[in-house]
């Protein structure tokens, strides 16, 4: 499988930052829901197209970013780096797809 670790993306860890400090229960809500990342990772980095020659659907994705939301909530505030977060996303869908192969 080829998943390209896409530049990270700064305006968007900044705003996260930034609404965590004014208001935190909304945005660790929008942190968790996960279209922030999903969204650009399946249409615009091209997973999408990647992830379905696997049969991994949308939802599943999107289930599988909702669980590694712990990550990006490292990454936002400093803990984690980009690469990192990506790397153990990419190891969790592989780790799905070998599971959904049985």
């Amino acid at each position: 499988m080829d998943l390209e670790i896409p530049p990270e993306p700064l305006k968007d860890k900044e705003v996260i930052r930034r609404g965590l400090q004014v208001h935190r229960d909304l945005e660790i809500a929008n942190l968790k829901q996960g279209a922030w990342i999903a969204s650009p990772l399946w249409s615009e980095v091209g997973w999408g197209k990647e992830l379905k020659k696997y049969g991994f659907t949308w939802q599943k994705f999107m289930e599988v970013v909702r669980d590694h939301y712990p990550y990006f909530y490292d990454w936002v505030k400093g803990n984690a780096s980009w690469e990192d977060v990506i790397k153990k996303l990419i190891e969790r869908i592989e780790d799905e797809i070998k599971a959904m192969e049985g």
